[in-house]
């Protein structure tokens, strides 16, 4: 028999309190009928049978359990990296409130949608940064994506490598097979950053599920700088568009989907029913105790013994 809770100190004070006042109670009796001279030995019974169903309750409150069966607790899912470009185009507002904002809406609705998937969120411009890892704990993650904004990361350009990079990294210390894990790549598509096709060919050569996500407007817009716009070098003012052409081809290139937010349409449904399509797989598998609580025995029978307590008496003193 295993029990499962114990008393606290304070606990343990009262019952010895309990006891002792008990025990001069009983002596009090004898005592009496001492002087009496009488004899009080049938309240003998009385203290044995309070002793044994006052002794059953206090075991039923400490949970007694029996068995030492060996349980496999198995936790079945995908395992999801999302990918969000926080470069400053990201706060174009072609789609309203802005990008960044509209993305952050629809990670929300991706994520507590895939609650039983293993999720974790990377931010990315020209570096990358893992603002959390992959977990269970949906409150991290909606504690997480509010607070992403362009002013994360110290440089406002766009490289994806540094992103892909680290997710594939983290994906292959996983123990769940390749088809269930999934790279969300969420961006407008414009990268300054070189093409690495030896890190597109490991995710296709991988069977990594990869999704490319454009947000954005082809027809662009304007970012405001402070009271004026955004020029570049040569003081043309800077109109950011959605690159799909460029998202298309990555998408191709690993074997992935391409997938649009625009000011017309919304794939945002669609990237969750692909999702939806990929593989579970075992994430992790613990080895547990099963153990019977059987609290209730000791408590029927103590209060079986209750019951016969208070219908049945004895007599005190016999004279």
């Amino acid at each position: 028999m295993n029990l499962t809770s114990d008393f606290s100190i304070t606990e343990q004070w009262f019952l010895a309190i309990f006891f002792i006042l008990y025990l001069i109670y009983f002596g009090r009796i004898f005592w009496i009928a001492k002087r009496l001279g009488t004899s009080a030995r049938s309240s003998v019974l009385k203290f044995i049978l309070r002793t044994i169903y006052f002794s059953l309750i206090l075991l039923a409150l400490l949970n007694p359990s029996f068995g030492d069966i060996k349980g496999t607790l198995k936790a079945e899912g995908k395992d999801i990296f999302l990918l969000i470009d926080i470069s400053k185009s990201m706060d174009a507002t072609d789609i309203q409130p802005s990008r960044l904002e509209k993305a952050k809406f629809e990670i929300n609705r991706f994520v507590n949608h895939f609650n039983k998937d293993r999720v974790g969120l990377v931010v990315f411009s020209e570096n990358a940064f893992m603002l959390s890892p992959l977990t269970f704990d949906r409150n991290a993650i909606n504690l997480f994506v509010p607070q992403i904004n362009t002013n994360l990361l110290p440089k406002g350009g766009t490289n994806f490598t540094p992103a892909l990079e680290l997710a594939l990294e983290k994906l292959s210390k996983t123990k769940t097979k390749t088809k269930s894990k999934v790279i969300v790549l969420i961006s407008d598509g414009e990268n300054f950053g070189s093409e690495n096709s030896t890190l597109i060919s490991k995710i296709r050569q991988n069977g990594i599920n990869f999704f490319a996500v454009g947000i954005g407007t082809t027809n662009g817009i304007t970012l405001r700088q402070g009271n004026s716009y955004k020029k570049d070098e040569d003081g043309n003012i800077v109109v950011t568009k959605l690159e799909a052409n460029f998202l298309k081809k990555l998408a191709s290139k690993t074997g992935g989907k391409y997938l649009e937010i625009s000011s017309i349409s919304n794939s945002f449904n669609a990237l969750i029913s692909d999702v939806e399509q990929v593989a579970s797989n075992l994430i992790d598998e613990r080895q547990v105790d099963v153990i019977a609580n059987k609290y209730f025995y000791f408590l029927i029978i103590a209060l079986f013994l209750l019951i016969i307590d208070v219908f049945f008496t004895v007599r005190t003193f016999q004279l």
